[in-house]
């Protein structure tokens, strides 16, 4: 007998798109909840554990821009996946920079949908740092990338998301040197890690805030015009 698929959490306010989404799913083998809102989606929550969120931005009390910030305050949460009807670039990076894994426009396919959940998922099952289990450092700062987790010089702990623990071991490993957008591409996991071609900078910014780094003069991931990013400290593995 194969097991079972992942548990997928469907929030939405209208119910028609949520049993839409839910019979496509459990056809695909997908055990499905579905939420209105988000009390209803804390408390579903807290209920069972969920292996994915399907987003909706557009939901009664908080949006779902509010609720993804929430969750990725977390990093027990699973990962997220944007829904709406927004067609707009900026809507697109602001539900990056605030944690989402993944960000899909309706009207959708059933299987874009399905794609882009197996990828979220599939890299969500992968540790992105499989076989590196230590530490970095760098002017005062320690990095932890198997436990996704940098420490600043007043040993504050800051958790970081899949994509910017990829992107940041990527820095880390080829300190001082010119990285391209495709070089970080190929350094982390490539389209699964940064499904916009355009969304690795916002990863950049995220992980720029987390830093501390200012987005006007950058010192330590500074940008590199006509190529990428550079990660200027030098680095030590531990």
């Amino acid at each position: 007998m194969a097991a079972p698929k992942a548990c997928v959490l469907v929030v939405d306010d209208d119910c028609d798109i949520r049993d839409l989404i839910a019979r496509l799913l459990t056809t695909e083998g997908y055990s499905v909840v579905t939420a209105a809102d988000g009390e209803e989606m804390s408390r579903l929550m807290a209920q069972r554990p969920v292996d994915l969120i399907l987003l909706d931005v557009m939901l009664p009390g908080q949006d779902g821009f509010e609720l993804c910030r929430q969750l990725r305050s977390d990093t027990e949460m699973p990962p997220v996946i944007m829904v709406t009807a927004k067609d707009d670039e900026i809507d697109r990076v602001v539900g990056l920079e605030l944690g989402a894994d993944d960000y899909i426009v309706k009207p959708f396919s059933g299987r874009e949908l399905l794609a882009r959940i197996k990828a979220v998922l599939r890299r969500a099952r992968q540790p992105a740092v499989s076989g590196k289990r230590g530490a970095y450092r760098f002017s005062g700062w320690r990095f932890y990338p198997a436990q996704m987790e940098l420490y600043d010089v007043d040993a504050t702990a800051i958790p970081l998301s899949t994509s910017e623990t990829e992107l940041l071991l990527a820095f880390v490993q080829n300190p001082q040197v010119p990285l391209s957008r495709d070089r970080l591409l190929d350094l982390t996991k490539g389209r699964d890690s940064f499904p916009f071609d355009r969304s690795i900078d916002s990863h950049v910014s995220r992980l720029r805030r987390k830093l501390g780094d200012d987005a006007k003069k950058p010192e330590i991931i500074k940008t590199a015009w006509g190529t990428g990013y550079m990660f200027t400290y030098a680095v030590e593995a531990e």
